[in-house]
């Protein structure tokens, strides 16, 4: 399946067409798949930050309350037992619980390539041909405003970890910049638009096409 996509100069100028067959924009959506993906992400990124603590942790409780027979009451060793206010939680939160979840990795590139094939059906992916910001926010940012999407939600793609670009676009609010081998998922998710270098592609190419 040949897919054209527009190509455009740092001015946000429309400049060619980019014709390929590559299957990274030939996988079509399928939700549950890009569900169990986007969870699996996001789940793994969690960190556990409720903690709670055991009756081995609270502080004292260390003394018998009363003696264990004579008094006609229950029997009790501690005063930080779960049962007693200020003793320990019984099956409460712990930092150390794993949130993560595993999905291969077939089914990763599968889902991102279902991303990346609605960017371009939505006409949502932007090639710019000559990648050249010199770190000037004004560049960058007349660049989007030519492209037609400053102001929107923009995930710039870069072929490999670039100071430059992110220094031009770390100021314009709702952009973020991400190197070639960080891009996810989730991260095309949180955002509308894609805008990408011809190298960038050769990476995508390299990583999610196996």
């Amino acid at each position: 399946m040949s897919v054209t996509l527009l190509t455009y100069n740092k001015k946000g100028e429309k400049v060619g067409e980019l014709k390929t067959d590559s299957v990274l924009f030939a996988e079509p959506m399928k939700q549950g798949v890009l569900h169990e993906v986007f969870t699996s992400l996001t789940s793994s990124m969690r960190q556990g930050g409720a903690h709670t603590k055991t009756r081995g942790e609270v502080r004292g409780g260390g003394k018998k309350p009363w003696k264990q027979k004579g008094t006609g009451r229950a029997r009790h060793g501690s005063t930080r037992s779960p049962i007693w206010v200020g003793g320990g939680i019984t099956f409460g939160p712990r930092s150390e619980k794993n949130y993560k979840r595993k999905i291969n990795k077939a089914t990763m590139r599968k889902a991102f390539r279902m991303m990346l094939t609605n960017r371009a059906e939505d006409k949502a992916l932007f090639v710019i041909t000559d990648w050249n910001t010199e770190s000037k926010t004004k560049g960058f940012a007349e660049m989007l405003k030519g492209l037609g999407v400053l102001g929107r939600s923009i995930l710039v793609v870069t072929p490999e970890k670039d100071t430059k670009t992110y220094r031009a676009a770390r100021n314009i609010e709702r952009v973020d910049v991400l190197p070639v081998n960080e891009v996810n998922v989730a991260a095309m998710l949180e955002h509308q638009y894609m805008v990408v270098s011809e190298d960038t592609l050769k990476g995508l190419e390299t990583l999610f096409v196996k």
